[in-house]
């Protein structure tokens, strides 16, 4: 692997306490984290990268498979000399999450995953990765990114985070936005997660079109002694939709027994 702390420059911390990091998924950026990363802030140290290709780190070369994420994040938390933090991540980084659990087992604390599932294929999304990358080929990642953005909200291009989540995910670069897609067709953890112990809380958006509530309780019955909250009334960007019924949610379970 290249250099290990090419993720640090666009990296945000705040606070102090036990060490949370939020990894973002498909058009994202560290900035859509604002609001948690405060409200988390108040009992923790909120760690909140871009993938290389995303927002401040457009310019770096993506990480190619999830298995080189998962290495890319205990990369970051050794050059943060963290031994042990909990873990968030969104959709495309939910299976990154897996892979952390899986692979560095010892490394993590809590794990949420939000908006995620098992495998992409046959899992309910409102269009395939093969219909994405065609997507991203044909219309280019700025046009890409609203088309895929309006889904995360049940109100859809008229929810007022939609602009700005549609020009965070504008940011990605072409190589990023085809390297994510590719990583993610073929994943599957289906029958593999046996073995985790972390305690693991599952979150779907009850209209989620890209996670739908079916496939996250398919996740979190996979997930031993996980637990299961599925938010009223959004989609796939509840910390956007509802901020503080989600960072609450998340809050207790950071910071419960």
């Amino acid at each position: 692997m290249d250099d290990p702390l090419a993720l640090a420059p666009s990296t945000l911390r705040f606070g102090r306490g036990t060490p949370v990091m939020l990894l973002h998924g498909f058009c994202g950026g560290a900035d859509s984290w604002q609001p948690t990363a405060a409200h988390l802030s108040r009992r923790h140290e909120v760690i909140v990268p871009d993938w290389p290709g995303y927002g401040d780190s457009h310019a770096l070369a993506p990480c190619a498979t999830i298995e080189a994420m998962a290495a890319r994040v205990i990369a970051l938390a050794d050059a943060m000399a963290l031994d042990r933090f909990h873990v968030l991540g969104h959709s495309m980084s939910g299976f990154v999450v897996l892979e952390l659990l899986l692979r560095h087992p010892q490394r993590i604390g809590k794990a949420v995953l939000y908006g995620a599932c098992l495998a992409m294929h046959g899992g309910g999304r409102f269009e395939s990765a093969a219909d994405t990358l065609a997507r991203i080929e044909h219309d280019g990642v700025e046009a890409t990114a609203r088309h895929v953005v309006a889904t995360w909200f049940v109100d859809g291009a008229g929810h007022p985070a939609f602009a700005p989540s549609a020009a965070t995910g504008s940011r990605m670069s072409g190589r990023a936005a085809q390297a994510a897609m590719a990583a993610c067709r073929d994943v599957d953890y289906s029958g593999r997660l046996d073995t985790v112990r972390s305690p693991t809380l599952v979150i779907a958006g009850e209209r989620d079109r890209t996670a739908p509530p079916e496939t996250t309780l398919r996740l979190a019955r996979a997930l031993p002694g996980s637990s299961l909250c599925v938010l009223p009334d959004c989609a796939h960007a509840a910390h956007l939709e509802r901020a503080g019924l989600f960072n609450q949610v998340v809050a207790d379970f950071f910071s419960g027994p």
